[in-house]
């Protein structure tokens, strides 16, 4: 009876740890973006590292607008497309404070410190517009 139950904690373990190991998975751009920093090691080279990562971000957030626009109800685009209009205002503005901030800074260092805090902006963006695209999926039965 021990010995069932015991197993059945392991199983329920592996489970959930399994589950949780998945959810963790790092996203594709983080990856290719790690494994490029962990090549290259000069400034530039790690500058060129994040700036390909932000390109990528910023595909992602146009692919996966582009694509949630078409699966949402008709009654929902208009305000999801205020939706991005604003965040695109918002994006401009905060690249403007960031180029600001930095412009004066001397040394190689602040340009990546420039690409990676733009890159947060994206990055969120993107994942959020994930979320969302995977919940409408979802909701429509779709794999």
């Amino acid at each position: 009876m021990r010995l069932k139950l015991w197993f059945g904690w392991f199983i329920l373990f592996s489970f959930c740890s399994l589950a949780a190991a998945q959810a963790d998975a790092p996203h594709s751009i983080d990856a290719a973006q790690a494994e490029c920093l962990k090549t290259h090691h000069g400034t530039m080279p790690r500058a060129k590292c994040n700036s390909d990562a932000m390109q990528a971000w910023e595909k992602d957030v146009t692919k996966t607008y582009a694509a949630l626009k078409t699966k949402l109800p008709s009654d929902n685009r208009k305000s999801f497309e205020a939706s991005q209009t604003a965040w695109e205002k918002y994006r401009d503005a905060e690249f403007d404070f960031i180029s600001n901030r930095y412009a004066a800074k001397k040394g190689t260092g602040y340009i990546s410190v420039r690409i990676i805090l733009r890159m947060q902006i994206v990055k969120a963006r993107a994942l959020e517009l994930e979320s969302r695209y995977d919940a409408v999926k979802d909701s429509n039965g779709e794999n």
